[in-house]
């Protein structure tokens, strides 16, 4: 077998990273993902920026004879977002092959793909429904229990999930498979998957019913015999390997309609 090239990674890569990639097989780099304000001196120029001109502006109205509370509450918000901008300015999070490596700033904790006993997908939406922000946050357990969470403020956070989800897909639906073939129940979080059907602890629904697994506003929705419903007990943060689990109902689904 053909033994992966760094070349084009190392430079790419900060050496420390670099080398923790080459000692623990991570084979080719896939992607790099980083906050949108890198640098603390800009983070730090913006805010300072803002704040003057915000005081700047409520000076002049004051003198005018008004009063507009709400620029008050800017450098309180300025200050807050600053502060979550340095906090993750030096974090990187580097997708590889065969697993990733977050870092902040030189110190990287590496977990391969075969180490990762689970991973959550967060999702939450700040404002209106319609025209609110989605926010992506993944939580990954590798093997000793240690966990590691990435999302927003990376930049395509959202793609860097994927990645990662996909990957675990990879790892964990074959062994899924083989247990499901041989009758055992599988668990994920609160729901539960076996010969006879899926069961959320309250409510079993069985396979000749299923279509297929989604997830809607922060939930798991089977589609029953045509027809989506939710499981209003189930959120899909609560779900490890979610992805997993849809990809191994997908299998059951084909196997049983032949």
């Amino acid at each position: 077998m053909a033994q992966p090239s760094y070349e084009l990674a190392s430079q790419q890569l900060p050496g420390e990273i670099y080398q923790q990639a080459a000692t623990y097989g991570l084979g080719e780099l896939a992607a790099t993902y980083k906050p949108k304000y890198t640098n603390a001196f800009a983070i730090i120029g913006i805010a300072l920026g803002v704040t003057i001109v915000d005081i700047a502006a409520v000076v002049g109205i004051y003198l005018a004879g008004w009063i507009v509370w709400y620029l008050l509450a800017i450098p309180i918000i300025v200050i807050v977002w600053a502060i979550n901008a340095l906090i993750h300015c030096n974090l990187r999070v580097y997708i590889f092959t065969n697993g990733f490596i977050r870092a902040v700033g030189r110190q990287g904790d590496v977990v391969r793909w075969d180490q990762v006993r689970a991973i959550w997908e967060k999702v939450t939406r700040s404002g209106g429904y319609r025209s609110g922000n989605l926010t992506y946050t993944y939580t990954v357990q590798r093997s000793d229990n240690a966990i590691f969470k990435q999302g927003s403020p990376l930049i395509n956070s959202r793609d860097m999930g994927f990645r990662m989800m996909r990957a675990v897909v990879q790892v964990h639906l074959p062994p899924a498979r083989a247990a499901y073939d041989a009758g055992q129940t599988l668990t994920f979080g609160p729901i539960n998957v076996n010969m006879q059907g899926l069961n959320n602890g309250k409510e079993l629904i069985p396979w000749n019913q299923i279509g297929k697994v989604t997830t809607q506003q922060g939930v798991v929705c089977i589609e029953q015999n045509g027809r989506v419903i939710k499981w209003a007990s189930v959120k899909s943060a609560d779900v490890p390997n979610l992805s997993v689990l849809i990809a191994l109902v997908n299998y059951v689904v084909q196997k049983q309609r032949g």
